[in-house]
């Protein structure tokens, strides 16, 4: 079946099309999430305002969290759709296409045309990229600019014309624009260890790289002087200092984590094919090694050599050791990299899904084609752990629902999620399938199974399930209970005792004033301008009798983030 589709257009069309689906449908339904998104959004939505491409802010001042790249692409999409939640996360979205079609072509230069096709299904049904893709935040950018790289590196490998330096130094250079020093430093990582594991210093050594770092300088250069000359070097400060030497020095915001937390936000984010992870591993690195250890010779023989058929194979066939050693060393330095960095987010390893697709893909077109022979155990195994994230679905998200009432909870139930819980019967399904598909050695029917099951249950929960939270979220729903804000109109906004709800800022398009105390509340109320005061109900009811003014409630929501009722006053 999967033969038929020997062509590069239907291959587009296919993974374009599953893209879609787990990227592009109803992107917008869900409204921002704080703190990352209501930052971002507001960001780019001021300096379009200001018509200010250089210095970002937020509430009018100087915002050194994040390079511009993403802030340039949503002023874009704000300028075609409008200024909405589509919008601010469309340049995610789109680099997640864009990462989906780069896995492709990765996999089949360095595999075949179906290893890029099983390649580009699994990068696009993995939860780490699908959350990547719906969120307004610059991860997916540097995903796909760092997957560029790499891309380019490989396929220029060989013959190295003048261009693919200076490609090398553009892409590089966007990555930087899209995060920071971690967009170069990184893929320098992985082709210098690539390089010294192949003993190619020749490479490392040819003249032409001084395009690359030409090509690097003129893209990423030029805008960080920019910025600046323009702040007097407080963004290059806070930037560089405090967003990337301390994060790596510290845990930033108390983002700890144990040893393995990677390896565990690898299994979690690249489910359901990380059942097939391991194994793939297993048969598929040995192949970094000249010869395989003797004492692993006999369980490492049923993985070589390749047989492939004529049909499947692309006619400029790559060195296979060379490949798995490139994708290794890729996993390797991101893995190691970050696992040492003190801070620790899931999100920083987002770049390892697509190496991590590439060995898994591998694995299972050698395996689907009986040109390795894997213990059936093995097999069985991850039949049965399909399963078992169907059924751990289906209990997390009744949990979440409050079914139980649970103590472990807290009290921070979401009641409605627990409907979503039949989403897992997709996975239990299709372990079914798959176990049926097992016994009858028809491996290919394993294998769509699988991506059946990834698709029905991240496609909906993602596209519709994320949307539900919208009812605890206050921000957006507080605003469409008030009358819209004319540009016009002098009035004063402000807010006490609700930190980290930027996106406040981008739902009433104005500035929002944080009050310290209870006597700049008073003194913020006793405006004669039309005032709008955000806080918490509890906080009302105990200062409603002490301020000396005729306030009335307008709106007023419950905020999941601060577990709390928040409630909108007007003096008007």
């Amino acid at each position: 079946m999967i033969e038929r589709l020997h062509h590069r257009g239907w291959h587009y069309t296919l993974l374009l099309g599953i893209g879609a689906i787990m990227f592009l449908l109803n992107l917008g339904g869900a409204t921002l999430w704080d703190v990352d998104e209501g930052r971002n959004a507001e960001c780019a939505y001021e300096m379009m305002q200001a018509d200010n491409w250089i210095v970002p802010t937020f509430n009018s001042k100087l915002r050194v969290d994040k390079p511009a790249l993403l802030y340039w692409l949503q002023i874009f999409a704000y300028n075609l759709f409008g200024v909405h939640e589509f919008s601010a996360r469309l340049p995610s979205a789109l680099a997640a296409l864009a990462t989906v079609l780069l896995a492709y072509e990765l996999a089949r230069a360095m595999f075949t045309r179906t290893t890029g096709l099983l390649a580009g299904v699994i990068v696009a049904t993995t939860p780490m990229l699908c959350g990547a893709a719906r969120f307004a935040n610059p991860d997916a950018l540097l995903n796909v600019c760092i997957v560029l790289t790499m891309t380019v590196f490989w396929l220029g490998l060989r013959d190295r014309p003048w261009w693919w330096f200076g490609l090398l130094g553009i892409s590089s250079g966007l990555a930087v624009l899209a995060k920071g020093p971690v967009g170069i430093v990184l893929p320098g990582a992985i082709a210098m260890g690539f390089l010294a594991w192949e003993r190619r210093w020749d490479i490392a050594w040819d003249w032409r790289w001084f395009l690359t770092c030409w090509a690097f300088v003129l893209t990423a250069l030029p805008w960080y002087l920019w910025v600046g000359a323009e702040t007097k070097g407080e963004f290059l400060v806070g930037f560089l200092w405090r967003h990337n030497v301390e994060r790596g020095t510290s845990a930033m915001e108390n983002h700890h984590g144990f040893p393995g937390y990677y390896l565990v936000v690898l299994l979690v984010g690249t489910a359901p094919w990380s059942i097939f992870l391991g194994v793939a591993a297993w048969f598929g690195f040995w192949s970094t090694i000249r010869e395989p250890w003797d004492r692993f010779r006999a369980l490492w023989d049923g993985s070589t050599p390749e047989r492939e058929t004529r049909a499947d194979t692309d006619p400029a066939l790559t060195d296979r050791t060379a490949a798995y050693r490139f994708l290794a060393c890729w996993i390797v330095v991101f893995l190691l990299f970050f696992s040492v960095a003190a801070t620790k987010l899931p999100n920083y390893v987002l770049p390892t899904v697509v190496p991590c697709a590439l060995v898994v893909a591998r694995f299972l077109q050698r395996w689907r084609t009986h040109s390795l022979e894997v213990p059936e155990w093995i097999a069985q195994v991850g039949v049965f752990s399909l399963l078992l994230i169907g059924v751990a679905v289906s209990a997390g998200l009744t949990i979440a629902g409050g079914v139980g009432n649970l103590a472990v909870m807290r009290g921070r139930v979401f009641p409605g999620l627990e409907a979503w819980a039949l989403l897992g019967l997709g996975p239990v399904l299709g372990a079914a399938l798959a176990w049926w598909f097992l016994r009858q050695r028809q491996y290919s029917g394993v294998i769509v199974a699988v991506a059946v099951s990834a698709i029905l249950l991240f496609g909906p929960l993602a596209a519709s399930g994320s949307a539900l939270f919208n009812r605890y979220k206050a921000p957006g729903a507080l605003i469409a209970q008030m009358d819209s804000f004319s540009s016009d109109v002098d009035l004063r906004i402000g807010c006490w005792n609700l930190e980290h709800l930027p996106s406040l800022n981008f739902y009433v398009k104005r500035n929002i004033e944080h009050l310290a105390d209870e006597n700049a509340v008073r003194n913020f109320v006793s405006m004669r301008l039309p005032v709008y005061l955000f806080l918490p109900l509890a906080d009302w009811e105990r200062l409603e009798k002490k301020l000396d003014t005729n306030l009335r409630v307008i709106a007023r929501h419950h905020d999941m983030y601060h577990h709390t009722e928040v409630v909108v006053l007007t003096n008007r």
